[in-house]
């Protein structure tokens, strides 16, 4: 082998070693993009489970209302 073929050879591998290099290194940040997304998913569905257990509160109390005014509304019959 020629030191010139060796040295192609040699400018290959460190280019690949880059590329590499350079991959891993977007690996990790999109890993933790990823863990702090998964944070933030599970931080927004604590927050909507919050938020459903309010308005279902708030519906029970309107249903209570409005069973309250029927009642009143009803006409009294005397025989």
């Amino acid at each position: 082998m020629s030191i010139e073929s060796l040295g192609h050879l040699e400018s290959k591998l460190q280019n690949l070693i880059d590329k590499l290099e350079l991959t891993r290194m977007e690996l990790e940040e999109l890993r933790a993009a990823n863990t702090r997304m998964e944070q933030e998913n599970a931080e927004l569905k604590q927050e909507l489970g919050s938020w459903g257990e309010r308005v279902g509160a708030l519906l029970g109390k309107l249903d209570n209302v409005s069973e309250d005014v029927a009642v009143e509304e009803e006409p009294a019959y005397e025989a």
